[in-house]
């Protein structure tokens, strides 16, 4: 019985966990404070072989939580860089290095025009057509941003995915009570995606086929 009621308990956390499990070789791009790698290398259904996680701030520019993040990761065997570009990733890493590349709200911090679209939009083509270069053939990217029609609007996750070559291929809400010391905090200031909303969602990208 208790085996059942144990196996019954590990389903439905997989189930709640959706694109968190299996991640392999995994990249973590514009991690403000570096909590959710912190929170995410601690999920044993994560299954990381091995993490690289990366903030768009140069290290002396980093909050003192960012800098304990880091030296915490770096301890556990992790990966840490700074001052990584997500729309030029080709800078940093070898071709066909990553199962999973994840980017958890991604924020320019502006809302001026970039060639007559919304400059998040923008963003998000130019990282998808980055990260095509530096994972693995069957490798996925996962973007989680508030789900909402206002932010669907501005980052327009389809036209990206369309432009870039690849397709959604699954949309999982994203839980963050389920990432213990996950506390998001945007690149550009201390604001976080998480304060005034309720509803987020995950996309898993894939090369279109």
């Amino acid at each position: 019985m208790f085996d059942v009621i144990g196996q019954t308990v590990k389903a439905f956390s997989q189930i709640r966990l959706g694109p968190w499990q299996n991640l392999g070789d995994t990249l973590l791009v514009g991690e403000g404070n570096l909590s959710f790698a912190k929170s995410l290398l601690s999920q044993p259904a994560a299954q990381i072989t091995h993490m690289t996680a990366t903030t768009y701030e140069k290290e002396r520019n980093l909050s003192d939580e960012a800098q304990q993040n880091a030296s915490l990761l770096q301890r556990y065997g992790a990966l840490v860089m700074h001052g990584v570009d997500a729309t030029h990733l080709e800078r940093s890493f070898r071709p066909y290095e990553f199962d999973t590349i994840i980017f958890q709200f991604p924020n320019v911090g502006s809302r001026k025009a970039k060639y007559g679209q919304n400059p998040d939009h923008i963003m998000i083509r130019k990282f998808l057509h980055s990260a095509e270069r530096i994972f693995k053939p069957d490798g996925k990217v996962l973007i989680t941003a508030v789900d909402s029609p206002h932010y669907q609007g501005v980052f327009r996750f389809d036209d990206a995915a369309k432009f870039a070559g690849y397709e959604i291929t699954e949309t999982w809400p994203f839980d963050p009570s389920l990432f213990s010391g996950y506390a998001h905090t945007n690149t550009n200031d201390e604001d976080s995606a998480l304060d005034g909303h309720s509803r987020f969602v995950t996309h898993v990208f894939g090369i279109k086929t």
